[in-house]
């Protein structure tokens, strides 16, 4: 019997949508879930013909965190095993910070402990009012601590101590007024459409500059403000001095769309 894979890959056009795969088991990030979508995440931003990736997850569960069946386990393996079982996890959150292009998540369901965290390294989170979010390891005798590098840049000190402190889990519109979501959908159709509006407006945009900007934007945010602003300057001299810039501007004071080069070109700068 042939197994179903663990990630689904469609597209929609200029979106890549990787969708989680083990409803069953609501969709834990094991070493092997964790892994496929990191292989097919690497895939999707290296498709030229790709502006943003969403990640979905079919079931009723976005993303249930761990597997607890393989988490009980690893007192009894030896420490290297323990140590290597969230490699994949890990490497997902660093891809994220570096990725050239913006990713959305798409929340129809609870997206716990390591699921929230999937949400977390997104740049855009639609959800559903299925939705909810915990991090409730403690219960279990763990502490979310991976997750931290992201969510604590994300949630305000108090909620997301809360939150990893008791286990307890918020509903969507505690998860929007603490600036977790981009947008509360009222059904899962209208959060494929705002992922295509959202496909729709990337498309508009320059690749470079995003590409850029978002690995700025991370490199800033972390700063000084005094280091920020100095920094910031010398990072603009990247879109002053290359073509994008001056393609958008002349485009859009001759009233036409821009002709922005694909990655393949950009590449040849080295």
């Amino acid at each position: 019997m042939i197994s179903e894979p663990h990630v689904l890959v469609s597209r929609r056009g200029p979106l890549a949508v990787l969708t989680l795969n083990r409803p069953d088991d609501r969709n834990p990030l094991d070493p092997e879930l964790s892994q496929a979508l990191l292989d097919e995440l690497r895939a999707a931003l290296a498709d030229d013909e790709v502006r943003a990736v969403a990640i979905g997850a079919n079931g009723s569960a976005f993303c249930a965190g761990g597997d607890l069946r393989q988490l009980k386990e690893l007192a009894r393996r030896p420490a290297e095993e323990a140590w290597a079982w969230p490699r994949a996890i890990v490497d997902l959150h660093q891809l994220a910070l570096r990725a050239p292009k913006p990713l959305v998540a798409l929340v129809d369901g609870p997206a716990y402990a390591g699921g929230m965290g999937l949400a977390g390294i997104c740049d855009i989170v639609l959800a559903t009012r299925r939705a909810s979010f915990a991090l409730p390891e403690v219960r279990v005798g763990l502490f979310p601590m991976i997750i931290v590098a992201h969510l604590a840049r994300l949630l305000p000190r108090r909620l997301l101590l809360d939150m990893m402190l008791t286990g307890r889990a918020i509903d969507v519109d505690e998860a929007a007024r603490a600036g977790f979501l981009s947008r509360v959908c009222a059904n899962p159709a209208e959060m494929w459409a705002a992922a295509d509006e959202y496909a729709g407006m990337f498309t508009d945009t320059s690749p470079t500059a995003v590409a850029l900007g978002r690995r700025a934007f991370a490199l800033l945010a972390e700063m000084p403000a005094s280091q920020s602003l100095e920094a910031a300057q010398f990072l603009n001299l990247t879109f002053f001095l290359g073509s994008d810039l001056a393609e958008g501007a002349s485009a859009f004071l001759d009233k036409r769309p821009p002709a922005w080069r694909s990655g393949e070109d950009r590449s040849e700068d080295g």
